[in-house]
């Protein structure tokens, strides 16, 4: 089992959060830190999404550089047609 600990990002900001009561009831009964708990899966759920963004993007100039090699179907004179 991991420990999440908080990264340190510099200067924290007050900030409103709508969680499910039954869900911090129990992460108050097992003395967690929810702002260091928070603040360290958003850093995660944010580096994951940039890592997607930056994978899209990769994809997307994969398939612009096959098509600017291959053409699209619309350039072929049999499918180009249809």
């Amino acid at each position: 089992m991991s420990t999440i600990t908080a990264p340190r990002h510099g200067q924290k900001k007050s900030t409103n959060v709508y969680l499910s009561t039954s869900l911090v009831e129990k992460a108050r009964r097992l003395n967690m830190n929810l702002s260091a708990t928070l603040d360290a899966l958003l850093a995660q759920a944010i580096e994951e999404k940039q890592r997607q963004q930056q994978q899209e993007k990769a994809d997307m100039q994969t398939m612009n550089a096959f098509m600017d090699k291959a053409g699209t179907v619309a350039d072929d004179d049999f499918f180009g047609s249809l």
